[in-house]
């Protein structure tokens, strides 16, 4: 069981960083996840979407809870660690901050936890294991009780949920989930026959940094004399076509020796694994989507997915224009051989999840932020996926044994984010520290504003979403007999989910 503990008021110093945070977010734009967001299912309605736009207001909105004094309990994040060398950068650092350092982000968790320490008399602790998900699932067949909160990345809730080990969230009380600290596409993507085991909201920034987009060099596009991509963007004219076609004529054999390798020469494009799924959301479409009962409902192949196919396999089968990254896993650390074909001008545009962004600092070339393409310009909207291997978010122990105390601090603790974490996060760590230019401050709006995901990727019925990543990797672009194979069997994976769904609680 917790401990409980005396908690410590805030002192002076920590009055006055809350004072300078506030004062510094007051100046920017209020940002939270979801405020803008296409309000139909992508890939069945995408002439109908538009963009929604917030008014700007200065006014600030808290939950109307009335504090409750807590008697120092210790209230637990539970999150997983990534231990993997290319993967260094993927752990938490929006839950738990010990002491103010300086860091932006390190400083504004630091002010917000000990704000909702003070005010509901807890301590907020934090516990990060490579296991995470395994430490859940013991405590709650133990009926431990250790954890509030659990951070699981994306694609781990659908075993906890599908097992009985995670709350509805929908029935959690003080939980206001239509306010704007929630991102609303979680909840419309996520939600499965009316229930809802997985949200991310503006307690995290995991889930912003596996937002996933492009970055271009932007030497490479005045050596070769091409258009501007941030006016496509806003043209709408930034297309899976239009990326082709520019990353054609840029790639060269640096050395001459009539091979073309990632070490040594010049590409127009970098790929990787994740890319196809990533491009069939930004394209419109999705593996998995909902029917109007929430229910899953299969929708790869599609007239529409067969066009954003289409236009994968050209990049795949592209090998003299295109370097797909993961073709080299195991070989060398292939992230930071990203990083260095941006630095010495070998590679003109490349997806990334955004946390690469922050690799990118020390170089001296310059490089802008655009938003993953469209299929066509008849799409309205340019969509983003949030990957589901690095993507985090809020899921909640089954046998917790207070939900109005768990509701109360989380309701909070995600409303104090809206005003201290994502302003610094958004509007001075990439805006103002990595973002090089006013453009790529206006491109971040729309990579974080219409996010998406696609529950073919989190829960990847039969193996189909890992089978059509492999299938680009290794070369290939047979989908159509991927899929004609793997449909029976998704479709009784998809079947014996919702059963499992429709008997809890």
């Amino acid at each position: 069981m917790k401990n409980y503990k005396k908690s410590k008021k805030l002192p002076a110093i920590l009055l006055i960083a809350a004072l300078v945070l506030a004062a510094l977010a007051s100046c920017q734009t209020e940002v939270g996840k979801g405020e803008v967001q296409n309000k139909e299912d992508i890939g069945e309605a995408q002439e109908k979407d538009s963009v929604e736009t917030p008014e700007e207001t200065t006014e600030r909105l808290y939950p109307d809870i009335e504090a409750k004094d807590f008697g120092g309990y210790e209230f637990t994040f539970l999150g997983r660690t990534i231990v993997n060398v290319d993967w260094a950068e993927w752990d938490h650092r929006d839950l738990y901050a010990q002491e103010l350092n300086g860091d932006v982000i390190n400083d504004a968790v630091f002010v917000r936890n000990r704000k909702i320490e003070d005010k509901y008399n807890i301590e907020i602790t934090e516990i990060i294991d490579a296991d995470a998900k395994g430490k859940l699932t013991k405590s709650v067949k133990a009926g431990d009780d250790l954890y509030d909160i659990f951070c699981a990345h994306v694609n781990e809730f659908p075993e906890l949920s599908q097992n009985g080990n995670l709350t509805d969230i929908f029935s959690m009380p003080y939980l206001d989930l239509e306010k704007p600290w929630w991102d609303q596409g979680t909840i419309r993507d996520l939600s499965i026959i009316g229930k809802l085991f997985f949200v991310q909201g503006d307690l995290t920034i995991l889930d912003n940094d596996s937002m996933e987009a492009m970055i271009f060099n932007k030497t490479l596009l005045q050596e070769a004399a091409l258009e501007s991509p941030y006016e496509l963007v806003k043209n709408g004219e930034w297309t899976f076509d239009k990326l082709i076609e520019m990353s054609r004529g840029v790639s060269r054999d640096l050395n001459g020796d009539g091979e073309m390798y990632i070490k040594d020469d010049r590409f127009g494009t970098i790929i990787q694994r994740d890319t196809t799924p990533s491009f069939i959301i930004s394209g419109g479409e999705k593996i998995v989507g909902k029917d109007e009962n929430d229910y899953p409902v299969i929708t790869f192949y599609s007239e529409r997915c067969v066009r954003i196919l289409d236009a994968l396999s050209k990049l795949i089968v592209d090998e003299d224009n295109v370097v797909h990254l993961h073709r080299y896993e195991g070989k060398f650390g292939i992230y930071d051989e990203q990083v260095k074909m941006f630095e010495e001008n070998r590679a003109l545009f490349s997806w990334i999840r955004m946390r690469i962004v922050e690799r990118l600092r020390g170089m001296e070339m310059d490089f802008g932020i655009l938003p993953c393409p469209k299929l066509d310009t008849a799409q309205k909207n340019y969509y983003t996926q949030n990957n589901p291997h690095t993507g985090a978010g809020i899921t909640i122990p089954v046998g917790a044994s207070d939900l109005e105390r768990t509701g109360m601090i989380l309701e909070e603790l995600c409303a104090e984010s809206k005003y201290t974490l994502q302003p610094a996060y958004y509007e001075i760590n990439l805006k103002g520290k990595y973002a090089r230019d006013d453009d790529s401050s206006d491109m971040l709006d729309i990579i974080l504003s219409n996010t998406a995901h696609d529950l073919g990727h989190v829960f990847n019925f039969a193996d189909f979403a890992s089978t059509i990543m492999m299938t680009g990797q290794n070369k290939k672009t047979d989908y159509a007999a991927d899929f004609e194979k793997a449909e029976p069997k998704m479709q009784a994976a998809i079947d014996k989910m919702i059963e499992k769904y429709e008997n809890l609680y």
